[in-house]
């Protein structure tokens, strides 16, 4: 039974389902969005020959279907929004690999194998009840298997009143949200027993041109492409103090490690 703060999400992710799916078919804004997923799973990459069986919770449309093509062997993808759902099956469509499930992940049981990456993209943001999350999670992961969270942090002041005037004049923006800190991540991972955690602060430049979809494309794209690559060399070259200045921070981890 979900509660009032996921029903109201709920309602929101139907009714902008297909409006959502822009952000993942228009150029501009996909070539950042793909780039800046790439950049917080190449770290797995660099453990792994390939990803397995991904299971992505909240999974939206389903992009990473699409942008990790060819590094998986299965994608399942979970949503409670049913209406996300259709539209991930229509986005995804031809793809033998994988598979689309509308549900709530603390309830979630899966009749196939466990999952080897476990993937929440912007997803613990808009959930409640995260310990709760986090060990259904871990049921649902093979052992030593990974889990791997894309969030946006509050480390940057400006980027927080940046977030509060899109709520305030965007009416598909979620108004049931919080964002963590580094420390916030690392505690609610640690104490639900994933270990080996390691994290990078992503999305410096590209990310506002991965959550807007802005015209003309003949502009924005080239900028969009400049903008991610120019935050990937930022990801192992910019100075300790500055990474906090990102609107996101990848979280990795590994369950039933022991360190």
């Amino acid at each position: 039974m979900i509660n009032k703060e996921e029903q109201k999400d709920q309602a929101l992710f139907d009714r902008i389902a297909w409006q959502y799916t822009r952000k993942d078919m228009i150029r501009s804004s996909l070539i950042s969005r793909k780039q800046l997923l790439l950049d917080a799973v190449q770290p797995l990459l660099g453990q792994m020959n390939s990803l397995g069986v991904i299971l992505d919770i909240g999974c939206g449309v389903g992009a990473p279907a699409k942008y990790l093509q060819g590094y998986y062997r299965k994608y399942i993808g979970i949503d409670q929004s049913e209406k996300m759902i259709e539209a991930a099956r229509i986005f995804n469509q031809g793809n033998p690999r994988i598979e689309f499930i509308a549900g709530n992940i603390k309830t979630l049981k899966l009749s196939g194998e466990p999952a080897d990456v476990i993937l929440s993209i912007g997803a613990l943001h808009h959930m409640t009840e995260l310990d709760l999350v986090m060990r259904s999670l871990c049921r649902l992961a093979r052992p030593q298997g990974f889990i791997l969270a894309i969030e946006p942090q509050n480390a940057n002041p400006f980027i927080q009143v940046m977030r509060r005037v899109r709520g305030w004049v965007d009416k598909s923006y979620s108004q049931n949200q919080i964002f963590f800190s580094r420390d916030e991540l690392i505690d609610l991972f640690q104490r639900n027993g994933v270990r080996n955690l390691s994290f990078d602060y992503l999305g410096y430049f590209s990310t506002p041109l991965a959550e807007v979809v802005l015209y003309p494309q003949f502009f924005f794209s080239p900028l969009s492409r400049m903008a991610a690559g120019f935050d990937s060399w930022l990801i192992n070259h910019l100075p300790g103090k500055l990474r906090k200045f990102s609107f996101k921070i990848a979280i990795r981890g590994q369950i039933g490690f022991s360190e």
